[in-house]
């Protein structure tokens, strides 16, 4: 009798949970790789529907993410919940499958693993750097993601809201690479850390494994293209170059894929259940959303250079890569050409030669001095010597600041050093910023070099995600005593500072002379190369990882204008020929800053006096077409001739 009783009890409960619309799942123990070392399990849940596609409750994703801390769930209603992180709410609706904020960067921020109690904004850590505060305008914006859309299920019970995995770790991630992912073993948990940026180098086997994979499972391929859509409509910063994000901004990545030239076919290579298909199907949206190289959809790639060595890349662009993806030649010629074409576009470095051949030094020097004028050559905004920096701050700033490593050309050291040779120089009265070959790099050295050069503490940028403006202030440690205090206002050089830019100017080559620009220090050259986002990275949900030009940070000038268009020089020098010469032709460079200290005002005035083809002397005076060299302003623009 009571085995009858029970099973009716069984039965019954069975019933009503149909009724419900409750589909059965099984939990799974699931091993942690927090940043390298194991780190216990977390529970996963596997529901029948989707057996592929893990789901995780939201309180159990934010003590992952940011250990001691939890996410309190309280269901008001029927599929209603409301959730109350340590620094935000959100409201969760299981039923639309809507998630909503009204302070979404906060209840997301784990930048408290970098800084106690920043905000969520971008950030590396150095030590010599220290976040202030950041200005939101309008003060508050409210952010509603609703996944019906994309056909993602959000799921609940009395106690706890699921997320897929893939689709919470996408909403939490920020740009200082505070991510997760399952990659079908282990949960790994990126930290920020230098180590810690790319998921396979974690676990690097597994990586190989998934690249050399044949077939994926149907469910879990049409929840990577779902979760793929989300992620483009939503975290695609729009830098301006893709074009692709008119269709985007309004319909979305999926119905602009149906509409496009080829579009149904690439949409079809996303959702393949083939793995080399839908890696080329990711290889192809890389084309049609190329930037410059803050996006890369290139999974494939990411999981090689993962474990290789930076020298090794082009042997495996023009062999393994090309040879793996050889079978689309014919398949989907249309396709294949234009990402062999990008790849190798991508892989010459020739204008960064041409330009280098010019200058008056060899490729291993960094500074270089004529006469009253010196040049600091600066090719990438790091990597920092992490660990000598830190060395230094944690023996208490005791003696000299870490000194020029080979291995670390773009460290805060090599500026350092060109800053005192120039200033205990006495015949040194100017200093060029030379960054006609540097591609970008750390945000961190960028902040603290503009501050020592006497340029802003803050910088500009919108976040499309809120639709807010944000002003972001930092502390320097300029006088790396250890402590940041108004003894650190106290260091000034006396030097005449211009940024010499090109179009290889990228990323924080073309940030760092928008910010000096506004602050009215001359930019000489040639138009920068663009790079306006921030590099925001992703996990997809079979755990690979790509990035995208984020839209939680696009820079922006002091008038509120996109920089990805790059920044006009003040002074333009012609280098239509391809002749680079007058970039580190001194004298040209001398009566640039002559200029600026005679006639600083005038200079400013005769800018849009220029009529076309017609030439006019830094005085304004209309000339004919003069024979000498010299800088001249020529329809509206400064132009070395």
């Amino acid at each position: 009798m009571k085995k009858i009783i029970l099973f009716q009890l069984v039965l019954l409960l069975s019933i009503r949970a149909l009724a419900e619309g409750a589909i059965s799942f099984e939990t799974r123990q699931v091993p942690v790789n927090r940043g390298g070392e194991d780190d216990g399990t977390v529970c996963l849940r596997f529901y029948s529907d989707m057996p592929s596609v893990p789901y995780i409750s939201v309180a159990d994703f934010q003590q992952l993410m940011l250990p001691g801390t939890t996410i309190e769930v309280t269901k008001t209603g029927k599929g209603k919940y409301l959730l109350e992180g340590p620094f935000a709410k959100a409201t969760v609706n299981t039923t639309s499958e809507q998630f909503s904020s009204d302070d979404y960067m906060a209840f997301t921020n784990l930048m408290g693993q970098v800084q106690e109690g920043m905000d969520n904004v971008g950030f590396g850590g150095s030590p010599f750097l220290r976040y202030n505060h950041h200005e939101m305008t309008p003060a508050s914006a409210t952010v509603t993601f609703d996944f019906s859309k994309y056909g993602i299920d959000l799921r609940g019970d009395e106690k706890a809201v699921y997320f897929p995995f893939a689709t919470i770790s996408d909403i939490f991630s920020d740009m200082d690479f505070h991510l997760a992912g399952y990659n079908g073993e282990k949960v790994i948990v990126l930290t920020g850390d230098d180590d810690s940026d790319n998921v396979a180098k974690l676990e690097i086997e597994r990586a190989k494994e998934l690249l050399e994979a044949e077939s994926r499972e149907e469910d879990m391929a049409a929840f990577c293209y779902a979760e793929l859509c989300f992620v483009i409509d939503h975290f695609y910063g729009m830098p301006g170059r893709s074009p692709l994000e008119g269709g985007i901004k309004n319909d979305g990545l999926d119905k602009t894929l149906d509409v496009i030239e080829h579009g149904p076919t690439i949409k079809k290579l996303l959702k393949s259940t083939n793995t080399k298909e839908y890696f080329f199907g990711m290889k192809s949206l890389q084309v049609l959303l190329q930037d410059g190289g803050h996006t890369n959809l290139m999974v494939d790639y990411n999981l090689f250079m993962a474990q290789a060595e930076e020298d090794e890349m082009e042997e495996y662009f023009y062999e393994e890569w090309k040879d793996s993806n050889k079978e689309f030649e014919d398949t989907y010629p249309y396709l294949y050409q234009p990402l062999m074409d990008l790849i190798e576009e991508s892989m010459e470095s020739s204008k960064r030669e041409v330009i280098s051949m010019y200058r008056p030094s060899t490729s291993d020097q960094t500074y270089y001095k004529e006469g009253d004028t010196a040049f600091l050559m600066y090719d990438s905004f790091g990597p920092i010597n992490k660990e000598a920096w830190e060395e230094y701050y944690d023996n208490g700033c005791q003696g000299e600041t870490p000194a020029i490593d080979e291995e670390y050309k773009g460290d805060l050291s090599v500026v350092l050093d060109a800053l005192k040779q120039a200033s205990e120089d006495p015949e040194v009265k100017n200093l060029v910023v030379d960054l006609a070959c540097n591609t970008g790099g750390d945000f961190d050295v960028l902040m603290a070099m503009s501050v020592l050069m006497g340029g802003p503490n803050y910088y500009y940028s919108e976040n499309l995600v809120t639709g807010q403006r944000q002003i972001s202030y930092f502390d320097v440690d300029s006088n790396f005593d250890g402590v940041f205090d108004e003894k650190d206002k106290d260091v000034k050089y006396d030097l005449n500072i211009a940024v010499l830019t090109s179009d290889v100017s990228f990323s924080c080559g073309n940030f760092f002379p928008s910010m000096m620009q506004d602050m009215g220090f001359p930019i000489i050259g040639e138009r920068s190369g663009g790079g306006s986002c921030a590099v925001h990275p992703f996990i997809t949900p079979e755990g690979m990882q790509f990035q995208i030009s984020s839209a939680r940070d696009r820079l922006a000038n002091k008038n509120w204008e996109n920089i990805d268009g790059g920044v006009e020089p003040n002074y333009v020098i012609d280098v239509s020929s391809g002749d680079y010469s007058a970039f580190y032709d001194v004298n040209f460079i001398n009566e640039i800053f002559r200029s600026r200290s005679l006639n600083p005002s005038g200079i400013l005035s005769v800018i849009n006096r220029g009529g076309t083809n017609v030439y006019y002397d830094l005085f304004g005076r209309k000339l004919a077409n003069p024979a000498a060299k010299g800088i001249y302003i020529v329809n509206g623009k400064k132009v070395v001739k």
